[in-house]
This record gives C-alpha cells, sequence and structure tokens, in this order.
C-alpha cells in the first residue's frame, strides 16, 4: 500500500493532472447592457460548456479550467437585450455584436468551424475582438 501511495506521488508530482486553464478576453462592446454569452466547442464542434458574464467597463474576462490538451473553439455573442437569444434580422444578419476564436471576420457568411479551431497544449489566453 505505501508503495502505491508514493508511486501516485511520483506520478502526479512529475506529469502533474494535464489539465489547463484557458483564460478568455473580449473586447469590442459598445456598452455594459446586458450579458456575454461564450460557448466552448471541441474539435468536432460539440458545445462543451455555455457559460454567460456580466460586462464591466465594456470588455469580459472569462477562465475555462481543467482543459486536456486538444482543439477547442469559442463563439461569444453580446446579448445586448437579455434574452438569451442570438437576434437576427428577417435575413439572417445578426442585430447583436458577436465575435469567435481566431477573430475570424468573414464577409458575406458565418466563419467556417474549421478556422475559428486553436490548439491547447499548456495555459493559454487568447482576446476576442466583437463584430
Amino acid at each position: 500500500m505505501k508503495q502505491l501511495f508514493v508511486l501516485f506521488l511520483i506520478k502526479f508530482s512529475l506529469f502533474g493532472n494535464n489539465t489547463f486553464n484557458l483564460n478568455v478576453s473580449i473586447k469590442g462592446f459598445e456598452n455594459n447592457k446586458g450579458k456575454t454569452m461564450i460557448a466552448l466547442y471541441d474539435e468536432k464542434g460539440k458545445r462543451i460548456k455555455a457559460i454567460e458574464e456580466k460586462i464591466v467597463n465594456q470588455q469580459v474576462a472569462a477562465v475555462f479550467s481543467g482543459l486536456s490538451v486538444g482543439k477547442y473553439a469559442i463563439r461569444v455573442f453580446h446579448d445586448e437585450n437579455s434574452n438569451s437569444k442570438f437576434d437576427t434580422n428577417f435575413i439572417g444578419i445578426p442585430k447583436e455584436k458577436w465575435g469567435v476564436s481566431n477573430n475570424i471576420k468573414p464577409m458575406f457568411s458565418g466563419p467556417k468551424f474549421r478556422d475559428i479551431v486553436f490548439e491547447v497544449n499548456a495555459d493559454k489566453a487568447i482576446e476576442i475582438r466583437l463584430n
């Protein structure tokens, strides 16, 4: 039993728990109204976690902790009217500010998922600017 405990301590002291934190800074808000909806996706496009954050001084800071090594993507929007929906007009053009990881700004459509994917293999900080 004592040997098993020692092996356990060695494993975690040498290799750690292999999870990382992703710090996300979001900028480009015009006001502090409403809330920010932030969604984290795995590389296959499956939503892993969605959170709401308050806007303070026209910016937001969020942390996703316990991430394994892998590829991820983030989508965010400013839910200015607090209805928990991404509002668009009758032809699908966004009425609310939005952003994605890698700050992709396509001209005539939403960004392709493959373009917003990034890799996590250590603690990481990214900044997203709203469109």
